[in-house]
């Protein structure tokens, strides 16, 4: 049987096209009449010939197939099929439209989810830690009546004085003080004013014990000079600083600190608090006691039992916020400046007594005896016309208290007390007291312990509510929810516009250079 062989026609490459076409099959096997179609013959790219194909294989300079290249290998899912040369137009519209609304919503998203960072959003941790020992607070104790009377110059007048000036002085008319006999009310005080006129340790302090051990008083109280005058601190910031904090382990009434404290009466002096006893401030070391407006009394006649419990408070500096939007101060930044002009350590407290008396003295002209400063000290006069009337308008003024620039510390420490009194001492104790010669012991002496329920401390700290890590993940979890997109997906698109803007760029630069 005879088999004729067609061989298909040479012709020459079709330069308009990249990929050559595949052609008919020419080649038959013939047998008799009966013709057998053969296989496609393979088809072959003849690079030598096609010029298309080698421009693209060396530079690239063609943008469209850049992003035909991405569009049909990213790892974005739908975007291959968002393709204009399908064979289905509405297809590739609606995929299209998809991944127009993804993308903006992806947009959205990621813009409000970054916003919300750069806000510095934080949250609060509080939790109760048990400690094995906590460090024990200072305790300022300030008697009732500031002066002692049997300490009072010899100034015409002066009990009746500070009578008309107290808290019932609308009763007794004041006196005239322009008559001759009362000049010395117009002199300035002298600086040694405070200390001449103060209550002495002995005067307050009976008896003193810690953790079951006596100590003595007078080693034990630093003298502190106040908005009242002067009072007394036990473990104040001196003596830390000498001997180290004190640290206490135990619980319980029979821990801490006890004091059997002195209330002479005999002594008082007439002034704005009418009560008999002492006042009792717990603070931090590093704050300065508010004598005015924190603390609680003790009076004779009864045993006080003041329970305490510790709260730290830990906020973050700047940019975070705190109390709506206002920035802590980091007082343990190395860079950190203490700007208090009286005050070794910065505190809102201490800030605040600073500015008050600023302002007032401002205004007056004089400071207090109890001021910090070298201005000059105010005469009776002033101090009960001017600097008294103005303290207690600043008091009362929010919009000049709030002229203090004086931000919350970020990491501070607060006590919070819980008293419980019983009669002091019992009949059986009184008897017996009597006999060996203390009298008056309900009107004169008064029992005070200071100690921890528990050694559980209540830690107050502000985190931010997202965290770098937290970000990332939130914007890879949107971009995987809207468009099947990673991070790896972000390098191939910013690999594809470095690419087209190269490619602009060459073309822009070769027209420059070739331009007659």
């Amino acid at each position: 049987m005879k088999t004729i062989l067609v061989k298909p026609s040479i012709k020459p490459l079709n330069r308009k096209q990249t990929i050559k076409k595949k052609t008919e099959p020419s080649v038959f096997n013939v047998t008799e009449s009966k013709k057998t179609k053969l296989p496609d013959p393979e088809v072959v790219c003849d690079a030598e010939n096609d010029v298309d194909w080698k421009g693209k294989q060396v530079d690239n300079d063609n943008i469209q197939v850049l992003w035909s290249d991405f569009r049909d290998n990213t790892t974005m899912h739908g975007l291959k099929n968002a393709n204009l040369k399908q064979r289905h137009r509405l297809r590739c519209c609606i995929w299209a439209a998809a991944l127009i609304s993804m993308g903006c919503f992806l947009i959205y998203i990621t813009y409000e989810q970054v916003s919300n960072y750069f806000k510095y959003p934080t949250i609060i941790n509080t939790h109760v830690q048990t400690e094995t020992s906590v460090k024990f607070p200072a305790v300022t104790l300030c008697s009732a009546s500031p002066l002692k009377k049997e300490s009072l110059p010899d100034i015409l007048d002066l009990e009746y004085f500070f009578l008309s000036q107290s808290v019932i002085g609308w009763m007794y008319p004041p006196l005239n003080l322009s008559k001759s006999e009362y000049s010395k009310y117009q002199l300035p005080l002298n600086a040694s004013w405070v200390n001449d006129t103060a209550n002495q340790i002995e005067d307050l302090f009976l008896f003193c014990k810690f953790d079951g051990k006596d100590r003595d008083c007078e080693s034990s109280m630093e003298p502190i000079i106040t908005q009242v005058g002067i009072c007394y601190t036990f473990n104040n910031r001196k003596y830390v600083g000498k001997n180290g904090h004190i640290m206490t382990s135990r619980t319980g009434s029979t821990s801490g600190l006890l004091l059997y404290l002195i209330v002479n009466q005999s002594n008082y002096v007439f002034n704005d608090v009418m009560a008999a006893g002492v006042k009792v401030i717990i603070h931090d070391q590093n704050d300065e006691p508010d004598v005015i407006d924190k603390g609680f009394f003790v009076t004779p006649g009864f045993s006080t039992f003041a329970s305490i419990y510790k709260t730290e408070y830990r906020y973050l500096p700047s940019p975070f916020k705190i109390n709506g939007d206002q920035f802590c101060v980091d007082t343990k930044s190395p860079d950190y400046k203490n700007p208090l002009q009286y005050y070794d350590v910065y505190s809102k407290t201490a800030c605040r007594m600073q500015c008050k008396q600023n302002h007032v003295i401002r205004l007056c002209g004089c400071r207090s005896p109890n001021d910090k400063g070298n201005e000059t000290i105010c005469s009776l006069v002033k101090l009960t016309e001017c600097y008294k009337v103005e303290s207690e308008r600043f008091d009362q003024n929010g919009t000049a208290q709030g002229q203090c620039l004086c931000p919350t510390e970020c990491e501070y420490d607060e006590y919070q007390a819980q008293l419980s009194t019983g009669s002091f001492p019992a009949k059986n104790y009184q008897a017996v007291l009597n006999q060996m010669g203390i009298k008056n012991i309900r009107e004169t002496y008064l029992e005070l312990a200071i100690y921890f329920e528990s050694l559980g401390v209540l830690k107050v700290e502000q985190k931010p509510e997202y965290s770098f890590e937290d970000i990332i993940g939130l914007l890879g979890g949107q971009m995987g929810l809207f468009l099947g997109a990673s991070l790896l997906t972000l390098t191939e698109l910013i690999e594809v516009i470095l690419l087209s803007s190269l490619v602009v760029g060459k073309k822009m630069y070769h027209r420059i250079v070739k331009r007659p």
